[in-house]
């Protein structure tokens, strides 16, 4: 499996602040963020390395793994929202190229990175990838959205995608059909002509 890619569905967002898009994709960064961390964390615990070996690579990756890109951004659609974006593979890389300073003997390091080739090539990539996107949506807390439905599917190339259906709590929901909409220089000039109207004199 190469491919990793989220499609986020909410039917209610249609008008888009930046505020609104700009929470949202933070949460999204902070989730798919999180995929990345645990699958990095099952590769370090499976390989077979020395403790020590595997401690070090713990502490030379942790503080990069919280600053990695967590996607690219591949489409957002309006009418509802539909956002799509791809997994990065910035901390698999990250782990590639952090192999030899953590680990000193050639042939320790060559077994890892032929181990690190047979996962991303072979089928248990997408076992592992799958529980580990479940765990993550499980433990998915934001008040303004809520995980109502998510499915998995694999194409013919073995890409995964994982589709989040999102709702909002009813408070919120009303919020947003109460929303009279954008400000916008028409709809100013409009409740200042009304206005002027309303304090002319008799």
């Amino acid at each position: 499996m190469k491919n990793v890619t989220f499609v986020f569905f909410h039917p209610d967002l249609d008008i888009l602040s930046d505020r609104t898009i700009r929470s949202l994709l933070k949460k999204i960064s902070v989730i798919l963020r999180e995929v990345q961390f645990q699958e990095i964390a099952y590769l370090i615990k499976q390989s077979d390395i020395t403790p020590s070996e595997k401690q070090s690579l713990r502490d030379r990756l942790g503080g990069q793994l919280n600053h990695i890109e967590a996607y690219y951004l591949e489409r957002l659609e309006r009418g509802s929202l539909t956002l799509t974006v791809s997994l990065t593979a910035v901390a698999i890389w990250l782990l590639q190229q952090t192999i030899g300073e953590s680990i000193k003997e050639a042939w320790r390091q060559s077994e890892m990175h032929k181990n690190l080739v047979s996962y991303l090539s072979g089928p248990q990539r997408k076992e592992v990838l799958v529980k580990n996107i479940d765990r993550v949506l499980d433990a998915w807390s934001y008040d303004d959205y809520l995980i109502e439905d998510t499915n998995k599917s694999i194409d013919n190339q073995g890409d995964l995608t994982v589709k989040v259906d999102l709702g909002t709590p009813l408070q919120v929901k009303k919020r947003i059909e109460e929303n009279s909409g954008p400000i916008t220089i028409e709809s100013i000039i409009d409740d200042s002509e009304k206005i002027i109207i309303q304090l002319k004199p008799d």
